[in-house]
């Protein structure tokens, strides 16, 4: 089948992109494993303006309104892109679409270590986003899990809050900013080096983890709140073929209409190399890669 546009990636962008793509008139698909994205595990939802509840219940609203526009939706895995003359081959498993251009949402892999009691805790005091996530933990004991390099910001706004926060480095020796260092004499931050997580505790609610240091015996620590920021990948192996440019961390690198530097694909979301990565922009993101892609359509 042949569209004007195909979205791959129903999270906030994806679908606010689906949205304005319809609205203006084009045949629009759009194709996910799921709907909502990793939206859909922020416990609540506080600086969405006029909004306050979960990211699974906002992404809802957004699926709502979408549906009814009569768009076509597919859930599942795109695999591959192939350009054809001006067309673009979106290939899934078993189906392939023509279209004329390609809006990639598609997002990133969230961290996680597939660990015993992860999966269930998830939006339950285990979190991917400080920037999210961390004022629901005002004033209780967190863990943030960080790789060699942490991110130095993440560590002060969740220290800004919290009563205490447990740095988890899974390297030998953690690499951050100067600013941490009156907040570990403090007490405020305690940070422990080449440690490997081995388990997610609580019932119903997260209420601590296991883990083990180097040549120690396994222990507890006991915490109302995780943060994991390890492991994101951006998603882009269906691109590859097309020579599109990606910044050292594989995102997709995008100018500020959301064009990538393949002619009639845009890209928009986590998946792009933007500095901020919120529901916000990402759905502002959608709705600009929408309108760059009519004007694409409407040109060539």
């Amino acid at each position: 089948m042949s569209y004007e546009v195909v979205i791959i990636g129903g999270g906030p962008a994806g679908l606010t992109a689906a949205l304005y793509a319809v609205r203006g008139g084009f045949k629009t698909l759009l194709i996910s494993k799921d709907l909502g994205g990793t939206a859909n595990s922020i416990i609540s939802l506080g600086n969405w303006p006029g909004y306050s509840g979960t990211g699974r219940e906002l992404m809802k609203k957004f699926y709502e309104q979408l549906n009814g526009t009569g768009i076509e939706v597919i859930l599942g895995d795109v695999q591959k892109i192939e350009k054809k003359g001006k067309e673009f081959i979106v290939k899934t498993a078993d189906k392939e679409f023509e279209t004329r251009s390609v809006i990639l949402s598609t997002g990133v892999k969230r961290g996680g270590f597939k660990l015993p009691g992860e999966d269930r805790l998830k939006g339950k005091g285990i979190s991917y986003c400080v920037t999210c996530d961390a004022f629901f933990f005002k004033d209780k004991i967190t863990a943030i899990i960080v790789d060699k390099d942490c991110n130095t910001e993440s560590i002060l706004t969740l220290a800004n809050l919290a009563k205490k926060v447990y740095v988890l480095c899974r390297g030998k020796k953690l690499s951050c900013g100067g600013d941490l260092k009156e907040l570990v004499k403090s007490g405020k931050i305690e940070i422990i080096c080449d440690v490997t997580p081995l388990e997610f505790r609580g019932n119903g609610s997260v209420d601590g983890l296991i883990i083990k240091e180097d040549d120690k015996e396994n222990r507890e620590i006991k915490v109302d709140g995780i943060f994991i920021e390890v492991g994101s990948t951006p998603i882009v192996e269906m691109v590859k073929g097309l020579w599109i440019k990606i910044d050292k961390e594989k995102y997709i690198i995008v100018n500020e209409d959301m064009k990538t530097s393949v002619k009639g694909i845009f890209a928009a979301g986590d998946v792009t190399d933007s500095n901020l990565k919120q529901v916000l922009t990402a759905s502002a993101q959608g709705a600009i890669a929408a309108k760059s892609a009519a004007d694409f359509l409407q040109i060539e």
